[in-house]
């Protein structure tokens, strides 16, 4: 143990001692300090979870313009199929115009693209009106639509405020006899008639009298001109006319024939192959099967003189279209279209 009377015999050792306890008791007192400050840290560190927080609540924040841009991509073209089915999408338009199925009479239904969208497109007439409706082939929602009526009993004025405009616009200056009453109670000199405009159909569509069996004739405006509808089927076929009163012309014409799958004879030995063998015909000739593609139109028309079979159906992104001859079965145009 060393001396301490001989360690502190001078004043300088002493002040030297006294110095060296002074840097000790300060070191020790730092030493203190700091492991005092050391867990205070915690409260000051409790800071940054709030700061974690708020970062933890960023992305919700940026995550959270996601659902807002779904209806954006819901309103294009979403997937190779639409949401609708053609049938879900015809009874939408049928509901929107007040028309039952047995009211309407279709003449056409179709899938489209317009604008990066899936449409469909469909056109039907009733005993009073006629309708051109485009939907949304996803949501449903109804585009644009086309309304046209006729009051066949009164004067072309009387129609009513849906009709097209460039028929109430036309009619005053091409139906000289605007005050008078409709054509069928008092037809102008220079009209052929129900009459003269169901010989012009038969005689167009080459039906004898004896064979068809008419269900309607009566007169309408197109565009402003003064037509006769007539409508009227035989064993194997069904034919619509709007025939000019003016001169019995052909204004338009569609012949669809009944669904059969083989062929059908008509009383006057005409003889069609049947809409099921026209499809099964074009899915051969595109090396598809029945359940490979999605028919989106399918009808039978004249076409230079003959009836054919005008079909159009898709795969994938393939969309096909077919003529074919509705006498012989055989391929006269066909189509693809890849999207």
């Amino acid at each position: 143990m060393p001396d301490w009377n001989t360690l502190l015999d001078t004043p300088q050792k002493v002040r030297t001692a006294i110095l060296c306890g002074l840097v000790a008791l300060a070191t020790l007192a730092a030493v203190i300090v700091y492991a005092v400050r050391a867990p205070g840290s915690g409260p000051e560190g409790d800071v940054p979870p709030p700061e974690s927080g708020a970062a933890s609540a960023a992305p919700q924040e940026s995550a959270s313009p996601g659902p807002s841009e779904a209806p954006e991509q819901s309103a294009g073209l979403v997937g190779l199929v639409p949401a609708l089915t053609i049938d879900e999408a015809r009874a939408l338009a049928l509901a929107d115009a007040g028309v039952s199925e047995a009211e309407a009479e279709v003449s056409r239904e179709a899938l489209a693209e317009h604008n990066g969208i899936w449409v469909y497109e469909f056109r039907f007439r009733t005993q009073a009106a006629r309708y051109e409706y485009t939907l949304n082939a996803n949501s449903g929602e109804v585009r644009t639509m086309v309304k046209e009526t006729a009051d066949a009993s009164g004067p072309a004025a009387s129609t009513p405020p849906q009709s097209a405009p460039p028929a109430q616009t036309a009619r005053p200056s091409q139906t000289p006899a605007a005050t008078q009453p409709p054509a069928s109670a008092n037809p102008p000199a220079a009209d052929v008639g129900i009459e003269g405009a169901k010989t012009a159909a038969l005689k167009d569509a080459g039906v004898s009298a004896a064979q068809a069996t008419f269900t309607k004739a009566e007169p309408d405006y197109e565009d402003g001109k003064l037509v006769y509808e007539i409508e009227f089927h035989t064993a194997t076929h069904e034919y619509e006319y709007e025939i000019l009163a003016s001169t019995g012309g052909v204004y338009s014409r569609s012949a669809e024939a009944f669904q059969t799958t083989g062929a059908g004879t008509g009383s006057g030995g005409s003889a069609y192959i049947g809409m099921d063998r026209a499809k099964a015909a074009a899915l051969e000739h595109a090396g598809l099967t029945a359940g490979q593609a999605a028919f989106t139109h399918a009808s039978m028309d004249r076409d230079h003189g003959k009836m054919v079979y005008e079909l159009e159906f898709r795969q994938g992104r393939t969309e096909y279209e077919y003529k074919i001859d509705a006498a012989t079965g055989r391929i006269l145009e066909h189509e693809m279209d890849v999207d």
